[in-house]
Order: structure tokens, then sequence, then C-alpha cells
């Protein structure tokens, strides 16, 4: 048996139900499947199928599933109706990959099925679709010599429309997760902390080279972490990480069914 909450592809989130859909980036819609038997179920809407206006969703996004394999970095490639996975390792250590049983698949990619209860820390990266979208209806272009004023004021995230999202959430189809929402800046991974509607976005670097955060303008904040104000129109590969508060649950239930 697969874990039932798995799934990759392209997601929309309708009246708090998510439905598989497919979108080009920056298109007014995502479209829906047209065929009866490949219509999601159950499905409270009787118009979501063909084109539907991106308007009437609540979060468009899709999905990677990433876990810990042996301790390194995998993305779930694939899961089986027989409680294993396809997974590809994710951290470009090809020695690593070969001594454990990875086979190279091209110049860079090394897979290996291994059973899903072997997976720790299983989240979901869920690339946010809409948000260049939502950033250009919502901000101006940062003016030069116009100060920020940073994305948590008095001390607290400042959140804009719903973006960002942090904390354990309980989402759709009764997942419940750990939320972190990340975004690249200057090449660099980064959390982001909150965003106000001037277009401040206060993030914290994490990465581990501190030379290149103090060189991009981060600074130590007063909890020991390296944070910067910059701008929302600063931001790149704007996503949530999802680490998934059910899967170990699952995993257990299924290793005691082993025994």
């Amino acid at each position: 048996m697969t874990y039932p909450l798995y799934r990759t592809g392209t997601i929309a989130v309708v009246d708090g139900v998510s439905h598989a859909v497919s979108y080009a980036a920056g298109d007014n819609y995502v479209h829906f499947p047209q065929a009866d038997g490949q219509r999601p179920t159950p499905h409270p809407r009787g118009e979501l199928a063909g084109a539907v206006p991106v308007e009437m969703c609540e979060r468009v996004f899709s999905v990677q599933v990433y876990a810990s394999y042996r301790d390194h970095r995998v993305m779930v490639d694939t899961a089986f109706d027989n409680g294993t996975a396809r997974v590809l390792e994710a951290e470009w250590d090809h020695e690593w990959a070969t001594v454990n049983g990875f086979v190279q698949e091209n110049s860079y990619e090394y897979y290996k099925n291994v059973d899903l209860r072997d997976l720790r820390e299983y989240a979901e990266r869920q690339n946010d679709l809409l948000f260049t979208r939502w950033r250009a209806a919502r901000f101006a272009r940062p003016v030069e010599g116009f100060p920020l004023h940073g994305g948590w004021p008095n001390g607290q995230a400042a959140v804009v429309t719903g973006r960002p999202r942090s904390g354990v959430l309980e989402t759709e189809g009764g997942r419940v997760a750990e939320v972190s929402t990340r975004a690249e800046y200057l090449g660099s991974s980064c959390e982001v902390a909150g965003i106000t509607l001037d277009g401040s976005v206060g993030i914290y670097y994490l990465g581990t080279d501190f030379e290149r955060a103090e060189a991009d303008g981060f600074r130590v904040d007063d909890a020991l972490r390296w944070a910067k104000t910059v701008h929302v129109f600063d931001l790149a590969r704007y996503h949530e990480m999802h680490r998934d508060l059910l899967f170990d649950q699952w995993r257990e239930s299924r290793d005691s069914l082993a025994r």
C-alpha cells in the first residue's frame, strides 16, 4: 500500500478542495480534465471542467516531494501501490549514490527503488504558480532612495492576503504540515518571514556561507539569524515547504503491520 497523501504535478485549490490541473505560467486559466471519468470526486462545482479562471482558485501550485533516505536528501519521483518508491538522489553526491545502490540513468541523475518506510522528513515543495501575478497586482516596483520598512513590523511577521504562510497548518484534504515560506534572493535560499504593504520583505538566509551572506547585506539579528529587508520584486522561486506531520504516523502503522 502506498502513502495515500502522496502527489505530484500541478494542483489548484477551489473551495478548500485540491484538484489536479494543468497550468501554463502567466495564463489566466487553469485547465481541469474535461472527460467525466477524469474529473475529481467529490466535485463541488459543476463548472469545474475545461478552462477555469485563476481568480476562482485559492491557490495554484506545482508539487515536488522530498525526503531523507539514509540521512541524505532525495526527491520522491514516483510512489507505487506496493509501498515502494522511485527516488532521485538530490544532493548531486554521485559517490554516495553509487555506494548506496542508486543506478545512474544519465550524466547527472541517480535513481533507486526503496521502501517508503525507509524515508524520513517527508515534505512537499509547493511552488507558488500565482506569486508573480499576485505580486504585480499589489505592489509597485521599488523606487531608488525610498526606504524599506521591513517585513516584520513591531517584531511580528506581516502577511498580505495570505502570503507568506508559516507554522503548523491543516490544509486541503485533511493534510497537516509544518509550513515555511521560502524564496531565492541573489541566488541564495532564504526563508520569507513577512511581507508588508509597501513591498518590504523580511528574509532569513538559509545557507552556510556566512561570508557571502554578509557580502549580500545580511546582518545577524537579536535571534542570531542572518536577516535582511529586501523588496518583493527581489525574490525569485517563491515556494512553500510543507513538512508532512502525518507521514510518520502512516509509516509507523505500516511497520507494526509488517511485524
